[in-house]
């Protein structure tokens, strides 16, 4: 055997190792409850991963209604537009915000392509104003570092609290309506207290559809929900 065909023959095992490796791991998180996806004997593939932000288009639009409790400055009953214009090797982010208070504030950021990090520093008073969409809609960036199964029963990350360890994974599949349309979503759940955070992600949008998370003493930390999408 020549040595490229050995290499493509290695390859080849560790990509079905690693396929086995998450089939298990998915199925002892309580995955793969049946009906047309994926499953023990079809497992999940390249099609059931989610990348943050993968799905961005230049000129693409998202706006979300928002409330965001963060430590400097908060966010209640607001509209926050994102607007994504392609840069070279980032994207510079149009943001309009409106605060229940009737605060409007513009500004733009640039972002890496790559996980949606701020590659650029910005104004201290805009970064006062980004920082509680970093908190809630953008956090998913936390949970997400690489591409993640969007299967029933895949463990996405930890949440430490306390003496506990928490997992967040995919708990449940169902639909969405919101302003900006119905979707079919996959929800993201950790329970820490008594609450259940949950966070709804479609595998065709780079961002979630909604969310709503709470804290350790059952009182919420952020919601939002999309409003309207454009591209």
């Amino acid at each position: 055997m020549t040595p490229k065909r050995m290499i493509f023959l290695a390859a080849g095992i560790f990509a079905a190792i690693g396929i086995l490796v998450s089939v298990a791991i998915i199925a002892m998180n309580g995955g793969f409850s049946g009906g047309s996806g994926p499953s023990i004997f079809n497992p999940p593939t390249s099609k059931d991963l989610w990348t943050i932000g993968s799905n961005i288009e230049n000129g693409m639009n998202l706006t979300y209604s928002l409330t965001s409790n963060g430590a400097k400055i908060s966010l209640k009953d607001s509209t926050v537009s994102m607007s994504f214009h392609e840069i070279a090797d980032k994207w510079n982010v149009e943001f309009k915000i409106e605060n229940g208070s009737g605060t409007l504030k513009e500004f733009s950021a640039n972002f890496s392509k790559k996980q949606l990090l701020r590659t650029d520093a910005i104004p201290q008073e805009d970064e006062l104003f980004v920082q509680p969409i970093e908190k809630s809609i953008l956090v998913v960036r936390d949970l997400a570092k690489e591409p993640r199964y969007l299967v029933v029963g895949a463990v996405w990350d930890k949440i430490f609290t306390g003496s506990s360890t928490k997992d967040v994974k995919i708990e449940s599949t169902g639909s969405v309506s919101t302003p900006a349309g119905s979707f079919d979503i996959y929800s993201l759940e950790y329970k820490v207290g008594n609450s259940i955070s949950k966070i709804y992600l479609n595998k065709d949008l780079p961002l979630p559809v909604m969310a709503q998370v709470y804290d350790e003493n059952d009182k919420i930390l952020y919601n939002y929900e999309l409003q309207n999408i454009s591209r």
